[in-house]
């Protein structure tokens, strides 16, 4: 049986996962990475995408993350996100929407929106999305 370990992922709204699980695979900046039991201690910068989670008991969570810090540490890990939704508390409805809009502005031609901004803004909202459809 496998060894498991501690999961806490704090937003800055709310402790949104508090749980023993047996894996986790994340979005790191330089591509998605897995932790297991007794990983070395790591810290590093998670990027816009999914964190995949297998609880103690076998079944699988998914959450959508805008990005953030991950820290391994005496078998426990601690995730700092930016923003994070677990994929059925995802409204895809305003994800939809705010993709389209962050759409329609990229297309503007006069250049006075914030660009780099609104392509985080579509990424988050496609990335909400692809997650919701994972649903555990």
């Amino acid at each position: 049986m496998a060894s498991n370990f501690p999961l806490e992922l704090v937003t800055p709204e709310r402790m949104l996962f508090s749980e023993e699980i047996s894996e986790l695979r994340a979005p790191g900046i330089d591509g998605s990475f897995g932790i297991l039991a007794n990983h070395a201690p790591l810290l590093t910068e998670l990027a816009t995408g999914l964190i995949k989670i297998k609880l103690a008991n076998g079944t699988e969570s998914f959450i959508a993350t805008s990005g953030g810090f991950l820290e391994v540490s005496n078998n426990k890990v601690t995730i700092l996100a930016d923003s994070a939704q677990l994929a059925d508390e995802i409204d895809v409805e305003k994800a939809k929407a705010a993709a389209e809009r962050a759409r329609k502005l990229l297309e503007l031609p006069d250049g006075s929106q914030d660009a780099e901004a609104l392509r985080k803004e579509l990424e988050d909202a496609l990335n909400q999305i692809k997650v919701a459809g994972m649903k555990s």
